[in-house]
């Protein structure tokens, strides 16, 4: 296990502003459509931000607070953040991004979890917490790296708790990290004390004849969603090649493509910087451009379009599981279908605003939802 520090050169960070400053977009369209994509309004506004404004330094001086590692698992010298809390009495906790997401997304919570403090404090149960970045995202990703579906990457997962010493854990995992956390329940049910998800990924074959109100509205919705939202899913999926080329040749083009998913998956109103931090999703996409590892972050879903859904509905999650349900994520199965296959499901709790992006949009609200589901289950 090696130290790591982020340390982007600074020939690398002008590079990034001057192909921002020389490249070209086109407002190419009166089309009004808020459903067509990033508007050219809102992408410019980025942009400029982007080029005058965002400070990589800082954001990397932010994460450089933390302890950081570099672990060889397999053929994956795999990135990541550990946390050990000031505190004797931490409960190991392992926090799993997703897609088009990293580490950044939890640099706001990670004190919160770590080292709570203030009024309430004795309110919050202390954390150590492993904060890995995906095989192929971020600083986990290396040219030439071999593609790792969603089984193998938790089986990495499983791998790196056990070499750092922690037995027993939690886990808390969103979009990709939800079906992560739920993979390494089913593999390790004696080592996973419990996760808590803001994404239920529910199998396929679960039985789709709606019970009631509430189910027959879900079905509804993830048929629309399914038809107009998952154009990404598809090119990912089929051609990765392709977009990966585009998206590495431009840190315009990276940011349209990455930068959409936060306005259509956010709880944002039409003002998404008064909902999320826009430094930390500039961060986000500069890290996705300096390492180049967009290409790479696009293996879970090929390898998915090609083979069974990563969560076999023949084995359902049998550990203490919590949901938290935000009015703005991808689609929100009612309880009743997520007891089909999450067997213990113990804290279940909607909250009035938020999305996809849960750490970033609500972390007050999530770390609150964190403990409690922990709570339960010490």
């Amino acid at each position: 296990m090696r130290v790591f520090k982020s340390k982007i050169k600074k020939k690398y960070i002008d590079d990034l502003k001057n192909q921002i400053s020389n490249g070209r977009i086109i407002n190419w369209s009166p089309e009004k459509n808020k459903n067509a994509g990033l508007k050219f309004k809102d992408l410019k506004y980025i942009l400029n931000y982007w080029k005058t404004k965002f400070d990589w330094e800082k954001q990397e001086e932010v994460l450089n607070k933390f302890n950081q590692y570099k672990l060889k698992i397999n053929d994956v010298d795999l990135h990541f953040l550990h946390i050990k809390s000031s505190f004797k009495n931490a409960k190991p906790l392992m926090l799993i991004h997703g897609w088009p997401g990293s580490i950044f997304e939890f640099l706001d919570i990670i004190p919160m979890l770590s080292n709570p403090i203030g009024k309430n404090k004795n309110d919050f149960l202390p954390f150590d917490l492993v904060v890995p970045s995906l095989p192929n995202v971020g600083y986990s990703f290396s040219l030439n790296q071999k593609p790792k579906d969603l089984d193998q990457i938790a089986s990495i997962f499983l791998k790196l708790m056990n070499k750092i010493g922690y037995k027993k854990y939690f886990i808390q995992g969103g979009d990709l990290g939800s079906f992560i956390a739920s993979i390494m329940a089913v593999k390790k049910p004696k080592r996973v004390l419990g996760i808590h998800i803001n994404m239920l990924p529910l199998p396929r074959g679960l039985n789709k004849k709606p019970k009631n109100k509430l189910e027959q509205k879900f079905f509804l919705d993830l048929k629309n969603w399914m038809h107009f939202e998952t154009g990404y899913q598809a090119i990912q999926g089929t051609k990765p090649f392709t977009v990966a080329h585009a998206l590495n040749s431009s840190p315009i083009a990276l940011c349209s493509y990455i930068s959409e998913k936060f306005y259509s998956w956010t709880d944002n109103k039409g003002k998404l910087f008064k909902t999320i931090n826009i430094d930390r999703m500039l961060a986000n996409i500069s890290l996705y451009w300096f390492t180049g590892c967009i290409g790479g972050s696009f293996w879970p879903y090929y390898i998915r379009h090609r083979s069974d859904w990563p969560i076999d509905k023949n084995k359902p999650i049998e550990v203490p599981t919590g949901y938290s349900e935000f009015p703005k994520e991808l689609f929100l199965p009612p309880k009743t279908l997520a007891e089909q296959f999450y067997k213990q499901i113990n804290f279940w709790k909607k909250h009035k605003t938020g999305g996809h992006f849960a750490a970033l949009e609500q972390p007050d609200e999530l770390v609150l939802d964190i403990n409690d589901f922990v709570k339960k289950n010490i």
